[in-house]
């Protein structure tokens, strides 16, 4: 839809490399909040995610900035 069109452009935009779309992995909320909006679930994935110690690099949390950025100037232009 729409917003699954917007978060992919923006983060085909910052990181040259087109996202999988896809419905597969772990539960989550969105399958309550998608009855009353439209819902993208979009972030950082790594080995430690979840764990005690998670981390990623400093590089990818400025990456993810710039694309939730782009995200908003798009959808409010």
């Amino acid at each position: 839809g729409l917003l699954s069109d917007l978060v992919a452009t923006a983060v085909a935009s910052e990181t040259g490399r087109t996202p999988e779309l896809s419905t597969s992995g772990g539960t989550s909320d969105a399958r309550f909040v998608q009855h009353h909006c439209p819902v993208v679930e979009f972030g950082l994935v790594g080995k430690t995610m979840h764990q005690v110690d998670e981390n990623v690099p400093v590089e990818q949390i400025h990456q993810l900035k710039a694309i939730y950025t782009r995200i908003l100037s798009d959808y409010f232009t």
